[in-house]
């Protein structure tokens, strides 16, 4: 090969290197200020037998910075081989090729984050998704007292947002019971109950206190402070959320006047009669506005004019939008107010009727 055909061989390399050093260093660049641990890591991952990509890229800028005088030697003297600028090419060609699965490899889990943030969302409405209407739920439910004795068998009954339901039955059969599960002083044996949102067989014992706020009751011994006059009775449901002073001066006055008893606030308990005291433990259970009212036995004893007097309020406060479930044995109630009648005999429903009647067990 002639003297002039090895410069321009030469020429000919020295184009390319150029050309490769540009892209290069273009490359470089970018990577200088996108690198990132997890960059690093993709690329110990493809050659562990490597150096580090660091020591890796000083490694290749010395040699580029070398490439000018490499550049000259070869500018002054055309009897040298390109067996050295054919190797320098190689190995140009091999980094950039990791460099480029470098950002491959970093490409890939950015995008695989990014599904997992877009998906996350999705979970969490799906989560959330609740019964529509239902706020009372209990799913094959049963409860034992004493192994192969069940006091509840496998009930299912659902209660939806703003009715007023009668739970009836006679002495023994498992009304007490449902009361207990659905206030969360007992769980289950078996089965799932959700009130108002709350899986109670899962609650958590610390929790129980905020679960009860939600419900207001009504017993059949009234269960007022003895001490109390009639006011404070019922302003101490309030005290006990924690509600202000201010709200509390508006609230218990509205509850009473609701009841008919305005004018008696300042009465104790034993000047008051059983009616009069059933009132004041309806406006205690129903001052903190809660979605249900469960009231048991409110008229076990009252005379029937009295009776009459507490179910005519029931119904006016479940008129108001409150969920209101009755607990009694009184068929003369149940018969005169037509409403959705739940009978439950040793622990089974018998019978789930819209606008039903006091069924006999016998």
């Amino acid at each position: 090969m002639s003297k002039k055909e090895l410069i321009e061989d030469s020429q000919e390399v020295r184009e390319a290197m150029a050309e490769l050093k540009a892209k290069a260093e273009s490359e470089a660049a970018e990577e200088t200020a996108d690198t990132t641990s997890t960059e690093e890591d993709s690329y110990n991952d493809y050659a562990e037998d490597e150096s580090s990509y660091a020591e890796d890229y000083t490694e290749e800028s010395q040699t580029e910075e070398s490439a000018p005088s490499e550049i000259e030697e070869e500018e002054t003297s055309a009897e040298k081989s390109d067996a050295g600028a054919i190797a320098r090419t190689r190995e140009e060609t091999r980094r950039l090729r990791k460099a480029q699965f470098s950002e491959n490899r970093q490409a890939a889990s950015r995008d695989k984050e990014e599904g997992v943030r877009e998906k996350r969302p999705a979970r969490r409405r799906a989560k959330s998704k609740k019964t529509a209407d239902s706020i009372i739920s209990l799913e094959n439910v049963s409860m034992e007292y004493v192994k192969g004795r069940p006091a509840l068998k496998n009930v299912n009954i659902e209660i939806k947002k703003g009715e007023f339901v009668f739970i009836v039955g006679g002495s023994g059969s498992g009304k007490s019971t449902l009361i207990k599960l659905l206030l969360r002083e007992l769980v289950p044996t078996t089965g799932s109950i959700n009130v108002n949102g709350y899986t109670l067989e899962k609650l958590k014992h610390r929790k129980i206190p905020m679960f009860r706020r939600n419900i207001g009751v009504v017993f059949q011994d009234f269960r007022l402070l003895k001490d109390k006059n009639v006011y404070e009775n019922v302003a101490f449901a309030q005290r006990i959320v924690q509600t202000p002073a201010r709200e509390i001066k508006k609230n218990v006055p509205e509850m009473l006047s609701l009841v008919g008893l305005a004018k008696k606030y300042k009465a104790t308990p034993n000047h008051l009669s059983g009616g009069e005291q059933q009132r004041v433990a309806l406006a205690r259970a129903i001052v903190n506005k809660p979605p249900i009212l469960l009231a048991d036995e409110p008229t076990g004893n009252l005379d029937p004019s009295m009776t009459v007097e507490i179910m005519d309020l029931l119904e006016k406060i479940n008129q108001n939008g409150t969920t209101v479930i009755v607990v009694t044995h009184d068929d003369k109630i149940v018969n005169q107010m037509h409403k959705r009648v739940i009978t439950i005999k040793k622990g089974i429903v018998l019978s789930d009727e819209e606008e039903g009647s006091y069924t006999d067990e016998d």
